[in-house]
């Protein structure tokens, strides 16, 4: 059974928790790299994890558009509709 896309708010809380970062630092459309220069080897190792936690399979060419929390959000939640 596929689990539930995550809120943006569950999603926001899980890049703060990771990134062990300000609750402040990062909002929906904190952009990873821009904002926060995040590099593409955390970027995935953060995809990693929330592929196991949602059960989802994401592509290595998906990775380069998850650029912000809003773009995971929106791919997570398209993938788990689609699921359901």
């Amino acid at each position: 059974m596929a689990k539930n896309a995550p809120t943006r708010e569950e999603l926001r809380a899980f890049f703060v928790e990771e990134l062990e970062l300000p609750d402040e630092t990062i909002a929906y459309e904190t952009e990873f790299a821009a904002d926060l220069g995040i590099d593409s080897l955390t970027t995935m190792e953060l995809m990693v994890q929330l592929e196991k936690r949602y059960g989802v399979r994401l592509e290595e060419s998906e990775f380069a558009a998850l650029t912000s929390v809003k773009a995971v959000h929106e791919l997570l939640t398209a993938r788990l509709d689609a699921a359901a």
